[in-house]
């Protein structure tokens, strides 16, 4: 089965808000084995709407649409809709009673407003999708061999009316679809050019299950997907072509799937019974927080300093007025007394550090911006690894603290 999703609100071509509606709506889809075909994003205009739901359920079998579906004149979703699929909106009183009680529960003072009345207009002949999240119900209509579910577009509200109600809706309607099954290897030190040279074969071979290559920040993912009729079969295709890539890829990929490579981190160092500690320049913190993202944490992270400036490195670290005099505050020598100095400031087994130039400005031909240098020190020495990253500074900055962090798991499997 064919799948558009069409998301509405202005304020999403504006760009005032991350559609993230339209990702998590994809990867359930294509769980159920549907075929998301298209994404479509439209503003509030009545015309443009229309013409983009006539398109949409002219080329897919289902269209879902989010957002639209509050009471202000501005939500004609709902509208819009019944036109398209040659319905009228009717009034429901048990829908109204229910909009009503959620807003009673919740804010016992406020009196309901007339306007709130749209929100119980539904299609004719609709199934209603009662919103236990919100007041905003979701609604599908099935007709002509055309399925049309409207969703709110909180993505709270979304998600819960999706897997509490159009995941129902849509096994009664059209049975099973399969099982589409994914898993992903992440690569944190090597491109996509060396990566694919060493798997070529498999991807050659490729046909169920499939291979593709993403490059994220700070890593490069390779996904395996495979469909069967059920999750299990999907799965036992996978896991052949899983465990080739583990064995081909055993010394660079780090983490599988929802992992990341600070949770990694934390594993190794709670196996090894070892502490670490920060000491951030470019990166501004955001080591000490990717490793904190981490639940339990605080088993072996012992502190992370911030020291942006060159007077802070001297007095919180140690950071030797001659090094920065001489190699200044971007180079190898820096990066390896900042680390010693956190592990000897907190007392930790392992300190990982940075600095570096994360642009746009302050780069050199010698030193470009990009250019990070991170330090590990721990009972087996110091490393200092040099590093020049493309981005903007925000990217740069994210790079090269993804990196770090795989440093230090790096420096610690080797040595340990």
């Amino acid at each position: 089965m064919l799948v558009e999703l069409v998301t509405t609100g202005s304020e999403l071509l504006l760009g005032e808000i991350v559609n993230e509606n339209v990702r998590y709506l994809s990867q359930q889809l294509n769980k159920m084995g549907y075929s998301v075909i298209y994404q479509t994003t439209v503003g509030d205009n009545p015309n443009r709407m229309e013409t983009v739901l006539r398109t949409a359920l002219n080329r897919a079998d289902i269209v879902i649409t989010t957002g639209g579906l509050g009471p202000t004149q501005g939500d004609v979703t709902k509208i819009i809709g019944a036109r398209v699929m040659g319905v009228s909106l009717v009034f429901r009183k048990d829908v109204m009673e229910g909009v009503t009680a959620w807003i009673k529960l919740r804010h016992p003072e406020r009196d309901l407003t007339d306007n709130q009345r749209r929100q119980a207009m539904i299609p004719e002949g609709a199934t209603v999708l009662a919103n236990e999240a919100g007041t905003a119900p979701g609604t599908a209509l099935y007709k002509n061999g055309k399925v049309l579910i409207h969703l709110p577009g909180p993505p709270s509200e979304m998600r819960w009316v999706f897997n509490n109600r159009v995941k129902t809706y849509l096994r009664h309607i059209f049975g099973s679809q399969g099982y589409i099954y994914s898993t992903y290897v992440k690569i944190y030190d090597m491109g996509e050019a060396r990566i694919e040279d060493m798997i070529m074969d498999l991807v050659e071979r490729q046909s169920n299950p499939t291979i593709a290559m993403y490059a994220r920040i700070g890593f490069v993912e390779v996904r395996v997907t495979a469909k069967a009729a059920d999750e299990e079969t999907a799965k036992a295709l996978v896991r052949p072509v899983e465990d080739e890539l583990r064995k081909r890829l055993r010394r660079a990929a780090v983490t599988y799937n929802d992992e990341t490579v600070a949770a990694a981190l934390g594993r190794a160092l709670l196996d090894r019974k070892l502490t670490m500690s920060c000491a951030e320049s470019c990166t501004g913190g955001l080591v000490g927080s990717y490793i904190t993202d981490v639940a339990g944490s605080s088993a072996y992270l012992l502190g992370s300093a911030g020291t942006y400036q060159d007077g802070v490195k001297t007095k919180l670290l140690g950071v030797s007025s001659e090094t920065l005099r001489l190699h200044t505050a971007v180079s190898e020598e820096t990066a390896a007394e900042m680390a010693e100095g956190s592990r000897k400031l907190y007392g930790s087994d392992i300190a990982v550090s940075t600095t570096g130039i994360a642009g746009p400005d302050g780069g050199t031909k010698e030193k470009p911006a990009g250019l990070v240098y991170t330090g590990v020190a721990g009972p087996w020495g110091t490393t200092v690894y040099k590093s020049v990253f493309p981005g903007e500074r925000k990217e740069v900055k994210e790079r090269a603290a993804t990196k770090a962090v795989y440093h230090a798991l790096q420096y610690i499997m080797e040595h340990s």
